[in-house]
């Protein structure tokens, strides 16, 4: 069996010298066939390819955060080779909707002697692939300065959390999909592949399994219940109730009343002021823990 790692060697807060050691000691000392591939290097897009195509591995693992999975996965769409993820990453939003072992030596092993795999759904935003989530409004006003600062972990974001509630206003929106049209206004629209956030808050009942997505309207956001997620979880969301406007689509096409934010998967895209979403379902094939 031959074994890819797609690897990026600094996401999370530090780097990931040690996590790449004990990959390599654990595959040698099992004999087993592998390669590495590091995210910086130039044209990785390129590179995934024609690793692929040259290796013919027979699983690969994103080595990461959800930036790295998302990396990973576009270029696994409508391909039979399955793959996993070691999540090394800030978040790990995916992974851990996935229930996928944050522990490195679990996640490997499930990797390697995984027995199935699963049709995970992708969903491709204004011509993005989006693995997790996309959103607009406060949480990509906290990704925009986040990236913008430099900075690493998730001290950097909680590091931005209030100036990025402050700076934000409430949004109006048509949403358009094939059920209906429907005008919202909020302060967060989140458009879900997953149903919960990298820090564990669950955001619909919706599954990446089901050939579907979730349109999230986010109408209120209690400062002073963000600082004091800020202090413990880093997030933004604490109210259960905040998810209650959901609409569960398979495409839809959305107005915004001025240029707003847009982050997909932890990065940020830029303004925009229409968004056009449909899934991609079955895309690739997903390691995940029963």
């Amino acid at each position: 069996m031959k074994l890819l790692f797609i690897i990026n060697p600094t996401s999370g807060s530090k780097s990931n010298d040690d996590a790449i050691l004990s990959i390599h000691r654990s595959m040698a000392e099992n004999g087993l066939d592998f390669k590495f591939l590091y995210t910086s290097a130039d044209n990785i897009d390129q590179r995934i390819t024609s690793q692929i195509e040259d290796y013919k591995p027979d699983r690969i693992a994103a080595c990461g955060g959800d930036g790295t999975v998302q990396q990973v996965a576009r270029n696994l769409i409508g391909q039979k080779t399955p793959m996993g993820i070691l999540p090394l990453g800030s978040a790990n939003g995916l992974a851990k909707a996935l229930n996928i072992p944050q522990n490195l030596e679990e996640a490997l092993d499930l990797f390697v002697h995984a027995k199935k795999s699963d049709p995970l759904d992708l969903l491709e935003v204004n011509n993005h692939i989006c693995i997790h989530l996309s959103d607009i409004g406060t949480n990509a006003i906290l990704v925009k300065n986040y990236e913008e600062a430099g900075d690493k972990g998730m001290i950097g974001y909680a590091k931005h959390l209030i100036s990025s509630i402050q700076e934000s206003e409430t949004m109006q929106y048509v949403i358009k999909t094939p059920d209906g049209s429907f005008n919202k206004e909020g302060y967060v629209l989140v458009i879900a592949n997953a149903n919960k956030y990298g820090t564990g808050v669950r955001i619909s009942e919706g599954s990446v399994f089901d050939g579907k997505f979730e349109i999230c309207n986010v109408q209120k956001i209690d400062l002073e219940s963000a600082v004091k997620a800020g202090l413990t979880a880093i997030n933004i969301f604490v109210d259960e109730n905040m998810f209650a406007d959901v609409i569960s689509c398979k495409s839809a096409q959305i107005k915004i009343n001025r240029k707003v934010h847009l982050q997909i998967d932890g990065d940020y895209i830029g303004e925009v002021d229409t968004i056009e979403a449909k899934v991609i379902p079955a895309a690739v094939q997903m390691f995940v823990q029963k």
